[in-house]
């Protein structure tokens, strides 16, 4: 009796999860909440590469300097953070770069290796687009008590913990 009880909470959860998803997906789609046009992909390597710097607002490309100054991220460190192949990393991040929203330079160590630095322009468009997740918070903390929306948060911070 208490492993069919255990299997329809999780079977009701998978589906909260999956309404949730499709929610945010419409969210995203909605070309007035996202002003900077990224795709979800391109605000994901941003978001990524901006928590590499530890949420810290990296130096602009003016002062990416390969002789000192912001650093930035190799390839490597992205792939792993995001958790996708190699060649889609650089393919997005080549991408970017001619978008403006990143630089990249040799790195003086390893010449087969480039930094990686998010341009103010990265930024910029990472702020814009913050907006659709600002959104959904805000009609999601409408809909709850005060008391509901911190235990959600609770939950998933619990939840979504790196281990």
């Amino acid at each position: 009796m208490l492993g069919k009880l255990i299997e329809s909470i999780a079977m009701q959860l998978a589906q909260s999860l999956e309404q949730l998803h499709r929610y945010l997906t419409r969210r995203w789609a909605d070309d007035t909440l996202r002003p900077g046009g990224l795709s979800f992909s391109e605000y994901g390597y941003l978001r990524a590469l901006e928590r590499l710097d530890g949420a810290q607002i990296a130096e602009s490309a003016e002062s990416a300097d390969p002789e000192g100054g912001q650093h930035g991220h190799h390839l490597q460190e992205l792939v792993e953070v995001m958790g996708v192949q190699k060649a889609s990393a650089s393919a997005a991040m080549a991408k970017m770069e001619k978008n403006g929203f990143v630089v990249r330079f040799p790195c003086q160590f390893d010449a087969r290796a480039q930094h990686i630095v998010l341009t103010e322009n990265g930024h910029d468009r990472l702020r814009e687009e913050q907006a659709v997740y600002d959104t959904v918070a805000a009609e999601l903390e409408d809909r709850l008590t005060s008391q509901e929306a911190k235990t959600l948060k609770a939950l998933l911070a619990k939840a979504l913990k790196s281990k």
